[in-house]
C-alpha cells in the first residue's frame, strides 16, 4: 500500500509538472532597456490580466534568477528553442502599458 501511495505520489508531481507552464513559444526578438528587457514571443502569447500581449517583460537584476531567466531567453533565441513559461504578474515599463512579466520560464528542446 505504501508503495502504491508513492507511486501515485510522484506520478501526480510529474503530471504537474508537465503541465504548469501556461505557455510555450519562440522568442523572436530581445530589447533590452536598463533593467527591463522586452521579450518578443510567436506565437503571442496573449495579455493575461494586463493591458497588452508580447512583448513580455523580463526584469534584469544582479539576482541569479534572472541571470539564469535572461540567459534562457538568449540561449532560445540563438539556437531557435522554445521557451515555456508562465507570467505571474504585470509590469508597466517600456511604452507605458502594463505587459506579462515572466518570473517562471523553462527552455524546450523542440
Amino acid at each position: 500500500m505504501g508503495r502504491l501511495f508513492k507511486g501515485i505520489l510522484v506520478l501526480s508531481i510529474l503530471s504537474a509538472a508537465n503541465i504548469s507552464y501556461a505557455w510555450e513559444a519562440n522568442v523572436t526578438d530581445i530589447l533590452q532597456h536598463g533593467t527591463v528587457a522586452a521579450i518578443s514571443l510567436s506565437p503571442d502569447p496573449g495579455k493575461g490580466n494586463c493591458d497588452v500581449g508580447s512583448p513580455y517583460i523580463l526584469i534584469v537584476d544582479e539576482t541569479p534568477a534572472a541571470q539564469q531567466r535572461f540567459s534562457m531567453l538568449l540561449t532560445a533565441l540563438a539556437s531557435g528553442k522554445k521557451v515555456r513559461g508562465y507570467a505571474d504578474a504585470c509590469t508597466t515599463a517600456i511604452w507605458g502599458s502594463s505587459r506579462p512579466t515572466i518570473r517562471r520560464l523553462g527552455l524546450k528542446n523542440n
